[in-house]
């Protein structure tokens, strides 16, 4: 138990980039380093976290958690990942006014550091595909095409932004378009590409990216509906052909199931009693931080826009707060943007209203509570159909493709964290090259370390190091 908390606590304080930049740290701290889990049991773990609303390394680190230490290890592994960067945002929404603009400047200037760990991670993750690739069907040609296809459709916009181009990229759809697209075709083809489904299933979702894209090059909402609906229709179709055979659940599948989902909610009662008891108006905050994680499909930048929804535009708390401190704040630490922005939003309203900074830590404690636990018991549940059914084709096929996915977003996803530092410190009179030189320095060291098998730890401070020397001497000059 001990070291599957530390693990995972290691991961959330360096969990830079979102949920699936944390997916290649996982493999190489939970699966090469501390052989908590198999790489094939991580990957069941992905498919099912990334058919779910929530939080994905947090979901992950449950589904690790329990693995190895059953329900305690799910609560466990799940809270020990959610909650450096609740923990964080919390303080430094303490004491950020106290402090100015200081402290901030400097976690810019340790994010580069942080950002150029990541990068080479998430390079080492998709070399490792490639090579897996070999022996799944399809090979590693295949795993190339879909992850060359994945990046383009992702990817678009983010390298029009490093470029400086300002035209409109013609797909650039977000990440949970990628996964309905590849869900319907994995659903459709069940992992055989040389059958007249894989024919229809492409062009449909050839249109679906055309009318989703950000030029929306196909503009007909009766296009758009038609093809929805015939989506829908297919994946019905193809699921009871595949699902008609198979046999029901037991007894005590079933029980698992509801035994699971009240847990949680044991877990969400206890953490939000606090807030409960110092503010009782805080029940709003859980019910509507609960339906946010519920509707968070498509990452960090998706659950903005619900956040807004929920918090802004019923007047919770003012435009102003959210984007110009909460977000802020959220951008430049570790850890899920959902736990980080519900804790920030709870801090926030509870220290408002009861006029106190323990009623705003009671709050914030309810809003990580209700992250983790809306995360965690929808994903335990589509764990446990995945696990019963992953010998199906259609789950054997989104097994061998989820990774080569994956890869395809994390090209996105290293372009994204690259532009953020450069937006960061041009700020502060940087060039983008100035940027760059930085971080493949320090990319350099940290392949040099991995070779000479120095630990991951100082591999992480390194790079601190490097970069808060290496910044603050560059303002000095």
């Amino acid at each position: 138990m001990t070291t599957l908390i530390l693990t995972m606590l290691k991961v959330g304080c360096i969990g830079f980039g979102g949920g699936s930049a944390l997916i290649p740290v996982l493999q190489k701290e939970a699966v090469q380093e501390k052989k908590l889990i198999t790489e094939e049991e991580l990957d069941s773990g992905v498919v099912a976290a990334s058919i779910t609303p929530g939080a994905l390394p947090v979901e992950i680190a449950a589904g690790i958690g329990k693995k190895n230490n059953g329900i305690l290890g799910m609560f466990a592994g799940a809270s020990a990942m959610a909650f450096p960067g609740a923990f964080l945002t919390t303080i430094f929404m303490i004491f950020t006014s106290l402090v100015g603009e200081k402290l901030t400047t400097q976690i810019n200037y340790a994010s580069i550091g942080i950002t150029a760990y990541i990068i080479v991670v998430l390079m080492q993750y998709i070399r490792t595909t490639l090579k897996k690739a070999k022996n799944n069907r399809g090979g590693m040609i295949q795993a190339a095409i879909v992850i060359l296809a994945v990046w383009m459709f992702n990817g678009e916009q983010k390298i029009f932004k490093l470029l400086g181009i300002q035209d409109t990229p013609i797909f650039g759809v977000s990440t949970v378009e990628i996964f309905i697209v590849a869900f319907f075709v994995i659903v459709c083809t069940a992992g055989n590409f040389k059958s007249i489904w894989f024919v229809v299933s492409a062009v449909l979702s050839v249109i679906y990216l055309l009318v989703q894209g950000k030029s929306h090059m196909i503009d007909s909402p009766v296009i758009a509906g038609i093809t929805l609906g015939t989506m829908v229709v297919l994946v019905i179709v193809r699921l009871c052909m595949n699902f008609k055979t198979k046999e029901k659940f037991s007894g005590s599948q079933i029980k698992e199931i509801i035994q699971e989902i009240l847990m949680w909610l044991g877990f969400l009662f206890l953490l939000c009693l606090p807030a409960l008891i110092v503010a009782p108006r805080s029940i709003l905050f859980i019910g509507q931080g609960l339906l946010s994680a519920l509707m968070s499909f498509g990452g960090g930048d998706a659950y903005l826009s619900v956040a807004q929804g929920l918090f802004i535009d019923s007047g919770m708390i003012t435009s102003e707060t959210f984007y110009g401190n909460i977000v802020t704040i959220a951008n430049i630490l570790p850890g899920s943007i959902l736990c980080k922005v519900l804790s920030g939003i709870g801090y926030t309203w509870g220290a408002s209203w009861t006029g106190t900074v323990w009623g705003g830590i009671c709050v914030a404690l309810a809003g990580f509570a209700s992250a983790t636990a809306a995360s965690c018991a929808v994903f335990g549940v589509v764990k446990i159909l995945y696990d019963k059914w992953r010998q199906m084709d259609i789950f054997r096929a989104m097994n061998d493709l989820i990774r080569p996915i994956v890869s395809g977003l994390l090209i996105s996803v290293g372009i994204s964290l690259f532009n953020t530092n450069c937006t960061i410190e041009a700020a502060a009179g940087w060039h983008w090259g100035s940027v760059a030189a930085l971080m493949i320095l320090i990319g350099g060291l940290i392949i040099f370390m991995q070779k000479k098998k120095i630990h991951m730890v100082w591999q992480v401070l390194a790079a601190l190091g490097i970069s808060l020397i290496g910044c603050n001497m560059f303002n000095i000059i």
